[in-house]
């Protein structure tokens, strides 16, 4: 039976999507009308868990859109994690792909596994254990797989992996006009080069099809082992600090990749909360390097201890009622500097301002040649990101001008802001701003998918 939706002149909702629509008025609106970081108002929100069911949602967002003369609001949400904010909205749909969630070993021995776009990484991380299998993915469990493996993916074991994307060989891609199409390096390589890094203008990835690494195990009782060290340091050197830091990561083995979290106390001190993870078991080297963390700096405490990567990014599966008051911007650098370093230092000073973030992202990902995939940034090293409270949104903008003056450009993913000036930094090369531009313009005319990043539309 084909449903109405009520308040609108939208055109009847077809027979397949009813019975996996829900309205405002449904018992289940508000478990399913937010992200983590904002609470959606939409009209709708279609629970798909077929290709089919995608492409017949395209095919009415479409129809609505032509109907009402009006660019209706039309988002994607496979985990509802995004910094972005964009996989919900107010007045329009949402269509969430969470139950489309199945991961599938294709064959073991070369580590070819199969993954739906709504699968979380967290649960990913645990079904691939067994088969000592990995893919570096986000830093949080809840994290979906479709969202970040078509932005970048820079994850815990990034200096040791590289990214998501790097690990991507297939994929089945709806397009604006329903079309389900699978891509990769030969079928339709425009496609497959636009998903890895280019985000979601030019369709909806349901499926991926990955290359799993695998990590060096000695230990009977660990499968895919790693070593994470916590460390909390405190100086008053910001700048002395992060240099040495910095130094530390990278001459150190790629197996290290390294973490901080920043703050300033009221007594004028740096807090430098460190988490340094070793991908697979732990030898000498990994002793040898880690010991050499504890002179970086004054310590307050440290731990550490060697557990599964699954155990590492476990999911919580927290319900989303907008609950992260955050605001987040970003740049990816080739190396920290004291021009960086004294702006960190001044944008620390800001009361809304939560913390810095900084990342020793090199190694595999400075393996891959630029022009591979649409993500731009491939001589980086170095990634620092500002943490600040969202009512303060405009005030961090004019504040985090890194990105403008000696960063690289934006990650995508990591990034609250939606502008065009932003959405450009994120792809900064002309080269591939060109590229993306025609390939989006050819599959997606109309420009269907506009809620997120996209090069074609003015915010």
């Amino acid at each position: 039976m084909n449903k109405k939706i009520k308040g609108s002149n939208w055109p009847q909702l077809p027979e397949e999507l009813s019975n996996i629509s829900i309205t405002p008025t449904d018992a289940r609106f508000d478990a399913m009308r937010s992200n983590y970081f904002r609470v959606g108002n939409p009209r709708l929100v279609i629970m798909a868990v077929t290709n089919s069911q995608v492409s017949e949602t395209i095919k009415y967002i479409t129809a609505v859109r032509k109907k009402t003369g009006s660019k209706v609001p039309f988002s994607v949400r496979s985990g509802g994690h995004g910094m972005t904010m964009s996989s919900v909205n107010d007045g329009g749909i949402i269509l969430d792909i969470s139950q489309m969630n199945e991961v599938t070993i294709v064959d073991e021995k070369s580590g070819l596994v199969r993954i739906q776009a709504g699968a979380l990484w967290g649960d990913v991380a645990k079904i691939l254990n067994p088969y000592q299998l990995v893919i570096s993915s986000g830093d949080f469990g809840d994290t979906g797989v479709g969202g970040l493996a078509t932005s970048g993916g820079i994850g815990l074991l990034v200096r040791n992996s590289g990214l998501t994307i790097d690990h991507i060989i297939g994929a089945s891609l709806v397009t604006s006009d329903g079309k389900c199409h699978w891509i990769d390096e030969k079928h339709e390589p425009d496609l497959f080069w636009a998903i890895r890094g280019g985000s979601s203008q030019v369709g909806i990835v349901t499926e991926f099809l990955f290359k799993a690494d695998r990590l060096v195990t000695q230990d009977k009782n660990f499968v895919s082992p790693v070593v994470v060290q916590n460390v909390k340091y405190l100086s008053k050197k910001l700048e002395t600090f992060i240099l040495k830091w910095q130094k530390w990561a990278n001459s150190s083995s790629r197996r290290l990749s390294s973490m901080l979290m920043v703050t300033l106390n009221e007594n004028g001190d740096y807090i430098f909360e460190a988490t340094n993870i070793w991908a697979g078991s732990p030898n000498e080297q990994s002793k040898d390097i880690f010991e050499k963390s504890l002179k970086l700096g004054r310590t307050q405490n440290q731990e550490q201890q060697t557990m599964e990567y699954a155990d590492l990014v476990k999911a919580p599966h927290e319900p989303h009622r907008g609950q992260q008051p955050v605001y987040v911007k970003n740049t990816l650098v080739k190396n920290f500097n004291a021009a960086i370093i004294d702006q960190i230092e001044t944008i620390l000073k800001n009361s809304f301002v939560m913390g810095i973030e900084l990342r020793a992202i090199g190694g595999k990902l400075n393996e891959i040649k630029s022009e591979a995939t649409p993500w731009d940034f491939r001589e980086a090293t170095g990634f620092v990101a500002m943490w600040a409270d969202k009512n303060h949104a405009r005030q961090a903008q004019k504040i985090f001008t890194l990105a403008d003056q000696d960063g690289l450009g934006v990650y995508g993913a990591y990034s609250s802001d939606l502008s065009e000036k932003e959405n450009s930094k994120v792809w900064p090369k002309p080269e591939t701003r060109e590229r993306l531009k025609n390939i989006m313009n050819a599959i997606d005319s109309e420009q269907l998918f506009d809620q997120g990043r996209n090069l074609n539309v003015k915010k």
